[in-house]
């Protein structure tokens, strides 16, 4: 075995089977192979049993071919994360740096992630050396992600990495490209035959059969080079009486077995094999538990005893002594062990597992728990698994009332049938823990799920505030209790309580970081939404970046992708970095419409952005239509979950009486939200469109200066813009001071984390102010550069057009000069020294910049600079 951390990998899988004794050497197959560093892909086809394991082991014996790793597959390999995670695992021993790799692959449960996480392996495999990657029986690879992402590697992966495939049936993924390239060598069952003298050194010098020439001719012919067929055929005994069978197609392996193999070993013999079919591997440990009694000795002369009377058994680790069946012997005595009385399959397997469960791999105990239906035994092994991913897969297979007497388990179920979205059996969990915990913390814990799980669409998400105490006595292992911590942070956002939440999504990182990945990922985003909120936008994106590195390794299940999307593009929107917020959207639409499972949030959530980016980009009639079809399509929805839209029509005089109404009478109704400020912010602005202009300019002034005691920049820029609005909308020159302080201010806060949107939303009643104070700021020295230059950039956004520079005969070069040094603020004499000129040629120049300027003095002249673009808005030229 292979331990990757708490993941224990077969090592029968990534071992280099060793060739048997006295094979033999197909010297025509060999002189292809030799041509395998020219070629991206070697596949070689043939039905089983005919040798493909053999001609490949034995090749790279007899040409020492260097560079070399090995994946046997199996069922077991035909989801993304195993299949990767074994490649990973043998890749490694080509690269230096392989744990790296290893450890992001670790976490890889699905497909959607994939390719970004390939192409740093791709890049890394890159080198002078030539590398080799077996893949044997690569027919069971037929899952469809896992194909997409296996022939997006082919097609990257650089020139020295080469592939042999071996396989039953046909490339199960598209190598066209590498044919045309010349690059692909191709080796078919009409290959892998046995030619008659191959056939006959096999029987001879392989098998070491001394039957007559007659008899071994006979088998030969009727083998028609089918090695398999030879081989179980010399396990059976007196060889004339087998070539009919072999003819005979169908099912003849399994009637082979059966009559010819099976019922010729003692009973000690096949009770062994029967009993030990329902094995992935096996070892002394494990058969002295499984068989009672049984001893080391017993187990090295049953296996030598096996393996002389040559059938499949195959030693891949034989320091280790672990052993594994062929996959024809293992399919075989697998439907053999289910024939065996359910009480006798039941035992076998728990001993089974128990032994697994000793010697650590749990992974291989939980499928021996499960397939024994000793639930039980399987919730003791999960729960010391400590929440990793492993389990879970493993835990939807326990009957729900049983997992339900376990929060902690059944929590971990939970969260894994929410990222595979499967809310079928989200909705049954979540009655579950209603019924059995419906009076308690522990389902407090859970109700944020209903607006996601309830067929009443629109329930809004509930997040329930615990103490440490409460949330310290709750029986949950650490991956839960982190998860608990990451709601608890929201509902301490929804109380404003910013910094409490930063502090509670930290720990939730701290307790379950490196365990699970859907701890850290959910931590990283909950820590995004909360520098939003306060208007850290840096801090957030820094957050996200945290977040994308693990979609990039672990693909984290569709559901967590559109988590991530979303929250990351309400950032950039208030950014107003349209590009990447419309690049996001995208990648969403292209993430939703792969998933096989939809759900109502997800989907309006996705239209929700999508009609939000209209307005942004200035489309106000197409935003409103997009927010009726909205409506339309899910009336059941609360209406707060559409505030921002709601703000946006409000911004752009296009909310209807009837909604805004709506709007106010169930956020009045909903104890959670009504107190949060962006909720109370728009609930003023629709009082003020309702003609309640004192109450609406008291609730906005109750959020600015509760912003400004928190330190909760985006609600502060929001604030004071909003105010500046309602003030205006009064009487502007009667407020002009208070107008220009509150824009000043607002700039100011907005500056270092680019806070854009709100300017945009109100830039019908902003631009002429904002005009105002950047002429002020300029010419009185009350902005910094810093800020005039992101007041200038505010103006842009804005609509406002800088006017073009005058023509060379309005104002020549030389006056451009002059005035852009009476920008600096310095004497006629220092202007002199500055351009080499005179003193008299300055004040020539200077008295010519007022005339063509209409002004009367130094400040006037650079006010007007400014006004007329030929000047920038800073101090600075």
């Amino acid at each position: 075995m292979n331990t990757l951390g708490n993941t224990v990998l077969l090592s029968t899988k990534l071992k280099i089977p060793a060739p048997r004794k006295n094979y033999v050497v197909r010297k025509a197959l060999f002189d292809e192979l030799r041509c395998c560093a020219d070629m991206g892909v070697v596949f070689v086809r043939g039905g089983a049993g005919t040798g493909k394991t053999t001609l490949l082991s034995s090749f790279l014996r007899e040409t020492g071919l260097r560079n070399v790793c090995w994946v046997s597959l199996d069922t077991s390999n035909t989801n993304v994360y195993s299949f990767w995670l074994y490649v990973t695992t043998a890749i490694n021993t080509l690269l230096s740096d392989g744990e790296d790799y290893l450890a992001l692959i670790r976490s890889n449960p699905n497909a959607a992630q994939i390719e970004p996480l390939l192409t740093l392996l791709v890049n890394r495999l890159t080198q002078a050396e030539d590398c080799y990657l077996v893949l044997d029986d690569v027919h069971h690879m037929r899952d469809e992600a896992l194909l997409r992402s296996f022939e997006f590697f082919i097609g990257a992966m650089p020139p020295n990495f080469h592939i042999f495939m071996l396989s039953r049936e046909d490339p199960p993924v598209y190598l066209g490209p590498l044919a045309m390239a010349g690059r692909l060598l191709l080796i078919d069952g009409r290959q892998m035959q046995l030619t008659p003298s191959e056939g006959m050194a096999f029987l001879q010098q392989t098998l070491q059969l001394t039957g007559s020439k007659e008899e071994l001719e006979s088998l030969n012919d009727y083998a028609e080079g089918w090695v398999g067929g030879l081989q179980l055929a010399a396990a059976a005994g007196p060889l004339q009486r087998y070539g009919k069978l072999l003819r005979a197609g169908g099912g003849i392996a399994a009637q082979y077995l059966t009559h010819e193999v099976i019922e010729a070993l003692a009973p000690e013999q096949k009770a062994f094999l029967t009993q030990t079919g329902c094995l992935s591997y096996f070892d002394v440990d494990i058969c002295c538990a499984l068989f009672d009694p049984f001893t080391p000795a017993d187990f090295e002369n049953m296996v030598a005893t096996l393996m002389r009377k040559n059938l499949f058994i195959v030693c891949v680790d034989e320091a280790a002594g672990v052993y594994r069946y062929h996959n024809i012997l293992q399919d075989y005595l697998a439907q053999q062990f289910k024939r065996l009385p359910t009480a006798e399959q039941r035992a076998l397997l728990c001993r089974a597992a128990l032994a697994f469960e000793q010697c650590g791999d749990n992974e291989e105990a939980l499928q021996q728990y499960c397939a024994a239906g000793d639930y039980t035994a399987a919730m003791r092994v999960a729960q010391g698994m400590g929440g990793r991913i492993e389990a879970w897969s493993y835990l939807d297979q326990i009957p729900y009332d049983l997992l339900l007497q376990n929060a902690d388990l059944a929590a971990q179920c939970f969260l894994f049938n929410m990222g595979t979205l499967n809310i079928k059996n989200c909705r049954t969990l979540f009655e579950g823990f209603k019924q059995h915990y419906g009076d308690s913390d522990i389902f407090s814990v859970m109700r944020f799920a209903e607006g996601y799980v309830s067929k009443n669409n629109g329930i809004l998400p509930e997040y329930n505030l615990l103490t440490a105490r409460q949330i310290s006595a709750l029986p949950f292992g650490p991956v839960v209790k982190a998860m608990v911590l990451v709601e608890n942070a929201i509902a301490l956002v929804e109380n404003m309580r910013y910094e409490e939440a930063e502090t509670c999504t930290k720990d939730a990182l701290s307790i379950g970081s490196n365990i699970n990945v859907f701890v850290d990922f959910f931590a990283y985003n909950e820590l995004a939404q909360i520098y939003e909120e306060t208007g850290r936008l840096n801090d957030s994106l820094v957050c996200y970046q945290q977040s994308r590195a693990l979609l990039n390794t672990s693909s984290l299940m569709s559901w967590y992708g559109t988590n991530y999307y979303f929250g990351l593009v309400g950032v950039y929107m208030r950014q107003m970095q349209l590009n990447k917020a419309n690049e996001i959207l995208v990648s969403a639409r292209h993430l939703l419409d792969a998933q096989r499972s939809r759900i109502n949030i997800t989907d309006m959530t996705l239209a929700h952005h999508e009609a939000e980016m209209e307005f942004l980009q200035g489309n106000d009639a197409a935003g409103a239509a997009l927010v009726e079809t909205l409506l339309a399509k899910y009336p059941s929805f609360n209406t707060l979950n559409i505030a921002r839209l709601l703000h946006e029509l409000a911004c752009a005089n296009r909310i209807p009486p009837a909604l805004a109404d709506k709007f106010l009478t169930e956020l009045a109704a909903a104890k959670h939200y009504r107190q949060q400020p962006f909720m109370r912010l728009l609930r003023a602005r629709l009082l003020f469109t309702q003609g309640a202009f004192a109450q609406a300019l008291q609730e906005t002034d109750e959020i600015l200066t509760f912003s400004r005691l928190h330190a909760n920049l985006l609600r502060l820029v929001e604030a004071g813009l909003q105010k500046v609005v309602l003030l205006a909308a009064q009487d502007s020159a009667a407020h002009a001071r208070e107008i220009q302080n509150l824009l000043r201010e607002a700039v100011h806060y907005a500056l270092q984390n680019r806070i854009l949107m709100p300017f945009y939303l109100d830039r019908r009643p902003l631009l002429p102010l904002l005009l105002q104070l950047a002429r002020a700021g300029a010419s009185k020295n009350e902005m910094t550069p810093a800020e005039l230059e992101f007041l200038s950039e505010i103006l842009a956004l804005c609509g406002y057009v800088t006017p073009a520079l005058q023509a060379p005969d309005e104002l020549s070069a030389r006056e451009l000069q002059v005035l852009q040094q009476l920008a600096l603020g310095i004497t006629n004499r220092e202007i002199a020294a500055n351009l080499c000129i005179s003193p008299a040629t300055v004040k020539t120049h200077v008295l010519s910049i007022f005339g063509k300027l209409g002004v009367s003095s130094r400040m006037m002249a650079v006010e007007a600079g400014r006004t007329n673009g030929l000047l920038p808005l800073n101090h600075t030229t």
